[in-house]
């Protein structure tokens, strides 16, 4: 931040602090704080160096090949899910024939 940025905030903050306190009106309040931003826009005349630079390619159009699974390639995200969520499964249905065999064989 530069010296003048500094200066101007501070000057803001303490005219913030006085209309906070009531010692401006609001259009008073209103009017110096446009003239400290303008100052401050005024200021800075000087436009950025290598304003100009060479603008990246268009992205590419996805286009699905001929024999592409298009919606292998589009829930892609939950393959990983079945590899842990297939053994829970199993284990589920190996644990309720059990309980399922268990209770038939007390009765």
């Amino acid at each position: 931040m530069s010296e003048r940025e500094r200066h101007v905030n501070h000057s803001l903050r303490a005219l913030d602090e006085a209309h906070r306190l009531g010692r401006l009106t609001r259009e008073e309040y209103r009017s110096r704080r446009r003239h400290l931003l303008g100052a401050l826009r005024d200021s800075h005349v000087v436009t950025a160096r290598n304003a100009i630079v060479r603008s990246a390619p268009p992205p590419q159009a996805a286009v699905p090949m001929v024999g592409d699974d298009v919606l292998r390639d589009v829930f892609s995200s939950r393959l990983p899910m079945w590899k842990w969520m297939l053994p829970l499964l199993v284990a589920g249905v190996l644990l309720c024939a059990g309980l399922w065999y268990w209770l038939s064989k007390a009765g």
